[in-house]
């Protein structure tokens, strides 16, 4: 079994909308509620959700630890919450 088949999803989001900055902050309020380690997983419908989730999880420092189109043209992403970086 591979390490990312056995990331342990805390949520998931299913959503159809464009990606905006209400949906990051909604996701973002959702990964807050993960433990260190866990994974969320977020199915869009967006067809540039790619770049915008890879953005978003690098200026964050989650890691995106599945990125897959899904036959119905969709999005997949399990992201997994790392260590919150200090702030000095």
């Amino acid at each position: 079994m591979s390490q990312i088949s056995e990331l342990p999803i805390g949520e998931s989001f299913d959503s159809n909308l464009e990606i905006c900055y209400e949906v990051l902050l909604y996701l973002s309020s959702r990964m807050a509620r993960l433990r260190t380690g866990e994974a969320f997983e977020y199915l869009s419908g967006d067809p540039s959700a790619e770049a915008k989730i890879r953005d978003w999880c690098d200026a964050r420092a989650f890691t995106l630890a599945v990125c897959e189109r899904l036959p119905d043209g969709r999005w997949r992403f399990v992201i997994q919450k790392g260590e919150t970086p200090c702030l000095t």
